[in-house]
């Protein structure tokens, strides 16, 4: 799979140095499962366009964080393949069973505002299926969207960045509204 949203490109991006101030716009929790490491590099793109935005963010894969923590955070962005039949990566096992609980309830994650994008290849039937769960999954227990799910496509000519671009212009438009910058 052809990732351009690749650290290789990224880093071509990226300012070299961070801006030189202490304000923070709060925290911005980057939440991946990635099995080839395009979504990874998606997300730590995000993470570091965030901090040039001002916000503090941290960034992980999902089985790094501990989910129990999840109902405390305010904004949180997931970015996740989808790998074999509609599976979830290896690195988000753990994190979306827990979140598959039938005991947890419906509002767990009520004062959790998040967005959700999508890795994918739609030459298979189970295009972004991991995405379209976890978005499914974190709306029914409370959390309220950013932005509308997005769902990049290797099948495109221009790989995921032609969703990925305009999600990202939704992600921060909806962030600059609920937080605006200082």
């Amino acid at each position: 799979a052809r990732c351009l949203a690749d650290r290789k490109t990224a880093q071509v991006m990226l300012p070299t140095s961070k801006p030189a101030t202490s304000i923070s716009r709060g925290r911005l929790l980057v939440l991946f499962g990635s099995q080839t490491g395009c979504a990874e590099d998606v997300a730590r793109m995000l993470a570091d366009d965030a901090a040039r935005r001002l916000f503090t963010p941290v960034c992980c894969a999902m089985d790094e964080y501990d989910v129990l923590t999840l109902p405390k955070e305010r904004l949180v962005v997931f970015v996740t393949s989808t790998t074999g039949e509609g599976e979830v990566p290896d690195n988000m096992r753990t994190f979306w069973q827990f979140l598959l609980r039938k005991d947890l309830p419906a509002g767990a994650l009520a004062g959790t505002r998040h967005a959700c994008f999508g890795l994918g290849d739609s030459s298979y039937p189970k295009f972004n299926f991991a995405a379209k769960r976890l978005h499914r999954r974190i709306e029914q227990l409370g959390s309220t969207s950013l932005a509308p799910l997005g769902l990049g496509d290797d099948q495109d000519g221009l790989g995921i960045d032609y969703a990925l671009a305009p999600w990202l212009t939704a992600l921060w438009r909806s962030l600059d509204e609920l937080v605006p910058p200082p």
